[in-house]
C-alpha cells in the first residue's frame, strides 16, 4: 500500500485482521504532532458512506488488555467491536492516549490515589493534570482519511460529540455504549457522570424503556420452555409491512437495550444463522445446515425441518447447549415468521418506521419516499392506530398540515 501523508497524520500500513467479532483491516498511522501509532480497525466499505457505525476508543492497557474492573474500558472496546462486526461496516479507532491523556505511569499513580479515597477527577488533578487531557483532532483526520462522510458514534462523552463535530465530522447519531457496573467501578462511572457530564444511566432507578420493565425482569428467570432459550424477536418495519432500519437514536438505543438484556442475538447470515454473544465474551457460531461445505470460524451444523431450511427448534436446543439461556432474534420479515408459526417465540418488540417503503400494491411505488412527519400512535380496543401528517421527501411542508 502506498503511503498516504497529511500535516497530521501517515497512514503507514494496512492488513487483514480477522478477529473473534469478524473480519477487519487494521490501519496504521503515524501521528505528526504527537509521534504516537494510532489505529484503525474497519469492517466492510465505509469510504464514500453517510452513518458509519464508529467508536473511538482511548487506550487503556489496564483494562482493555488486563480485564481492570477499576474501569468499564475493556469492556466498552468489547461491546464496540461486537456491534461493528454485526454492522454491514463499521470503524474503531484506537488512540494511544492512555490514562485520559497522562500515560501510563501517571495513571497507576492515580489508581494509588484513588486507593487512597480520591475519585478519578481528584487523582488527575492532584497530580497536576487535568480531568481529560485527550484530544480527537487525530481521529477526525483518520477518519478523513478513510472517507468516512458521517458517523453514528457510539459513546457517552459529550466532549467526544463536540470536539469531533468541532473538526469537522458530522455525527448523524450518538449509540450510547454502556457496560455493566461492578462494585470495583461504581465510584469511578460516578465521577464521570458527576463530573465530566458522561451520559450513564447505570444508577437509575427506572429502566431506561419503562414499557419493557416486565421482559428484563422475565429474562433473569431464564428459559419458559424446556429446549430453548427464552427468545425475543426484534423486528423493525415500515408503515407498509416492509422490512427497514431505524435510524432514530433513541430506537438505536432501544436495539442496544435489547441486546445488552439478553445472552446472545441470532440474525440471519445468508442461508445460516448468525449467533453472537452480546458482550463479545466468545467467537461468533455460524449455524447451517448438515452437509454445509465448512467456513472458516465456528459452525454448528442444524439438520433441515420440511422444507429444507434450518429446523429453528433444534438451532434452539443446539444454542441452548451453548449456555444462552436469552435469546434476541434480530431478523427479516422471513425469520420472524418462521419463529411464530413454529411458535418458538415468548416475546416481541417491534418498532415501526413511520416512512413507506416498497410498492403500494397497485404496481406504482408512489409512496416510496413518503413518511409521517410528525407520528403520533392510539391503542384503540385491540388495535394500534399511527397518524400522523404526510411529508414527501424533498418537500419542505407536510402534504397534510394538522388542524389547529
Amino acid at each position: 500500500m502506498k503511503t498516504r501523508t497529511s500535516s497530521v497524520v501517515h497512514a503507514l500500513v494496512s492488513t487483514r485482521l480477522p478477529n473473534r467479532f469478524g473480519d477487519f483491516v487494521i490501519h496504521c498511522y503515524g501521528g505528526a504532532q504527537d509521534d504516537k501509532q494510532h489505529l484503525a480497525l474497519v469492517k466492510g466499505e465505509v469510504r464514500g458512506r453517510e452513518n458509519v457505525l464508529a467508536r473511538v476508543h482511548s487506550e487503556c492497557l489496564t483494562g482493555d488488555v488486563f480485564g481492570s474492573r477499576r474501569c468499564d474500558c475493556g469492556e466498552q472496546l468489547d461491546l464496540a467491536l461486537s456491534a461493528i462486526g454485526e454492522a454491514d461496516c463499521g470503524v474503531l479507532l484506537y488512540l494511544r492516549q492512555e490514562g485520559r491523556g497522562i500515560g501510563l505511569v501517571q495513571k497507576l499513580r492515580a489508581y494509588n490515589l484513588q486507593d487512597e479515597g480520591l475519585d478519578t477527577v481528584e487523582a488527575n488533578l492532584r497530580l497536576g493534570h487535568q480531568a481529560d487531557e485527550r484530544d480527537y483532532y487525530v481521529a477526525a483526520r483518520i477518519l478523513e482519511d478513510l472517507g468516512v462522510k458521517s458517523v453514528r458514534l457510539m459513546t457517552n462523552n459529550p466532549k467526544k460529540l463536540d470536539e469531533l463535530r468541532r473538526y469537522g465530522i458530522p455525527i448523524g447519531a450518538r449509540v450510547p455504549i454502556e457496560a455493566p457496573s461492578h462494585p470495583e467501578n461504581v465510584r469511578y462511572l460516578r465521577a464521570k457522570v458527576e463530573k465530566m457530564s458522561h451520559m450513564l444511566s447505570f444508577e437509575r432507578k427506572r429502566p431506561r424503556f419503562p414499557f419493557l420493565a416486565a421482559l428484563f425482569e422475565r429474562l433473569a428467570e431464564g428459559p419458559l420452555s424446556p429446549g430453548r432459550p427464552f427468545v425475543t424477536l426484534s423486528h423493525a418495519q415500515s408503515l407498509g409491512g416492509g422490512d427497514a432500519q431505524v435510524s432514530g437514536p433513541e430506537a438505536c438505543e432501544l436495539s442496544a437495550a435489547l441486546r445488552a438484556a439478553h445472552d446472545a442475538v441470532l440474525k440471519p447470515a445468508g442461508p445460516a444463522l448468525r449467533l453472537a454473544w452480546h458482550d463479545g465474551s466468545k467467537a461468533p457460531v455460524r449455524l447451517a445446515l448438515a452437509g454445509t461445505p465448512a467456513t472458516a470460524g465456528d459452525v454448528v451444523a442444524v439438520p433441515a425441518d420440511a422444507r429444507g431450511d434450518i429446523d429453528l427448534a433444534a438451532a434452539l436446543a443446539a444454542i441452548l447447549g451453548l449456555g444462552v439461556r436469552s435469546l434476541l432474534v434480530d431478523g427479516d420479515a422471513g425469520l420472524i415468521g418462521r419463529f411464530l408459526e413454529g411458535a418458538l417465540a415468548d416475546y416481541c418488540v417491534i418498532t415501526v418506521v413511520p416512512q413507506f417503503r416498497g410498492q403500494t400494491g397497485t404496481g406504482g411505488s408512489g409512496l416510496e419516499s413518503a413518511r409521517i412527519a410528525d407520528c403520533g400512535c392510539q391503542p384503540l380496543g385491540r388495535d394500534l392506530v399511527v397518524y400522523g401528517p404526510l411529508r414527501i421527501d424533498g418537500s419542505e411542508a407536510p402534504a397534510i398540515t394538522p388542524a389547529g
